[in-house]
């Protein structure tokens, strides 16, 4: 299991109320576990930011990390301790 930090901008820090959440997840996690384990940790995204499925975002709300936007939800993360990654409303 690896901890990570997500950082909440925009709305889904509104729907929130917090800047960041940290979550624990797989190391070889697909980026869906990173949504479903954020919906379980903070209810309130769920129909603003998350899909009611729990498994993916609502557009254009996207995961930030590692330099690029995140586009496919089915990737592995290949999460490492004390990764950071951002949940905001990207363009691409």
């Amino acid at each position: 299991m690896a901890k990570v930090t997500i950082e909440l901008v925009g709305t889904a820090r509104l729907s929130a109320g917090k800047k960041e959440v940290s979550l624990a997840v797989e190391e070889d996690a697909l980026w869906r576990d990173v949504v479903a384990a954020l919906a379980q940790k903070v209810p309130a995204l769920v129909g603003q930011a998350i899909v009611e499925d729990k498994c993916s975002l609502i557009s254009p709300h996207q995961f930030y990390f590692g330099g690029r936007f995140i586009t496919d939800l089915d990737e592995k993360a290949r999460l490492k301790e004390s990764a950071r990654i951002s949940l905001l409303e990207g363009t691409c």
